[in-house]
C-alpha cells in the first residue's frame, strides 16, 4: 500500500492536505513505549474527528478506525484496526526496528452504496457507491525510531510439541502458528524435554541436530516470499534476527544461514570435544 498527497480518489477522502471534504480533518497523536523485557513496542493511538456523518459510520460498524504501519528494517507492512477515539496494539518482539511510519486513517467495512459525505467539494455532484476497504479519511504520517533492542532467542519462536503419529527419531515442521511447532513422537518428544534443560555438550547437539535443520525448512519456505506467513508472530522476530546476522530471506543458503542464525552451535560442540 502506498499513499501520497498527490494521490487521487474516484470518491471524497478527508485529509488535512485535500479540499475534498472542508473544515473536519481528522488529526491524531500517537505514544509509543517499550512494555516488558521482551522489548514489545505498544502503539497508542488518540484520534480527533469533526464530522458527524464518517463518526456515524465507525459507531454504526460500516466503518473504521487504524493505522497503517510500515517497518523497512523488518518487512513489516500492516493495516491494523484500533477503537476509536482511542486505541492501541502491541507489536511481537522485533516486528519494529529502526525507522518506523504510521498513518492514521479510517477506511469502510463494508459497501457504502450512496456516499456523499457533508462539506463534500462541489465536484462530487452526486451520492456515489464505495466499496469496502477504500480509505474515507487520512492523517499525515507519523515516524519514529525504534533503537535496536536485543533480540529474543530463537528458541522463543519454536514450541516442541509431542505427536505419537511419528516414527520415533523423526520430526516435522510446522509453520501455521503464532509459534512454530516442532512435532515427535512420545520418546523423542522426552528425550528433547530433558536435553533443552541442560549445558554443554548435550544442548549443543540438540541445537545442531534439532534446530538447524527445521531453520532450513523455514528459510526455504520463506525464499518464496513472507506473505503467507505476516499474521503469525514468529515471522518478524525471525525476520529481525536474518536482518541483524545477515542473511537474505529472498537467496539464503540454507545450511550456512541456520548455522549463523543459531550462532554456530556446531563450534560450541567442536570446542566441547577437544576440552574433553
Amino acid at each position: 500500500m502506498k499513499i501520497s498527497e498527490s494521490t487521487t480518489y474516484p470518491h471524497p477522502v478527508l485529509t488535512p492536505w485535500s479540499d475534498d471534504i472542508a473544515a473536519a480533518p481528522l488529526s491524531s497523536s500517537i505514544l509509543t513505549q517499550v512494555v516488558d523485557d521482551r522489548q514489545r513496542i505498544k502503539v497508542t493511538c488518540e484520534a480527533s474527528l469533526d464530522h458527524a456523518g464518517i463518526l456515524d459510520l465507525i459507531s454504526e460498524g460500516k466503518a473504521t478506525f487504524g493505522i497503517y504501519v510500515r517497518c523497512q528494517e523488518t518487512g513489516l507492512r500492516e493495516l491494523r484496526d484500533l477503537e476509536f477515539p482511542l486505541g492501541s496494539h502491541t507489536f511481537a518482539p522485533g516486528a519494529l526496528l529502526g525507522r518506523v511510519q504510521l498513518r492514521p486513517m479510517i477506511w469502510t467495512r463494508e459497501i457504502l452504496a450512496a456516499y456523499l459525505p457533508n462539506g463534500a467539494h462541489s465536484e462530487y455532484t452526486e451520492p456515489m457507491s464505495v466499496g469496502a476497504g477504500q480509505f474515507l479519511a487520512l492523517d499525515v504520517e507519523h515516524v519514529f525510531d525504534v533503537s535496536h533492542p536485543s533480540l529474543p532467542p530463537i528458541e522463543s519462536i519454536f514450541e516442541v510439541k509431542e505427536n505419537p503419529n511419528l516414527a520415533e527419531g523423526e520430526f516435522m515442521v510446522d509453520t501455521g502458528a503464532d509459534r512454530i511447532a516442532i512435532r515427535m513422537a512420545s520418546q523423542t518428544f522426552q528425550l528433547v524435554q530433558q536435553l533443552r534443560d541442560t549445558n554443554g555438550a548435550a544442548r549443543a547437539a540438540l541445537m545442531s541436530a534439532l534446530y538447524a535443520p527445521a531453520i532450513m525448512e523455514i528459510l526455504d519456505q520463506l525464499r518464496e516470499g513472507t506473505e503467507d506467513f505476516e499474521r503469525f508472530r514468529w515471522l518478524h522476530p525471525f525476520r529481525a534476527r536474518c536482518t541483524s546476522v545477515g542473511v537474505d530471506l529472498d537467496n539464503p543458503s540454507l545450511l550456512n544461514d541456520a548455522q549463523r542464525l543459531l550462532g554456530n552451535p556446531f563450534a560450541d560442540l567442536s570446542f566441547i570435544i577437544s576440552e574433553g
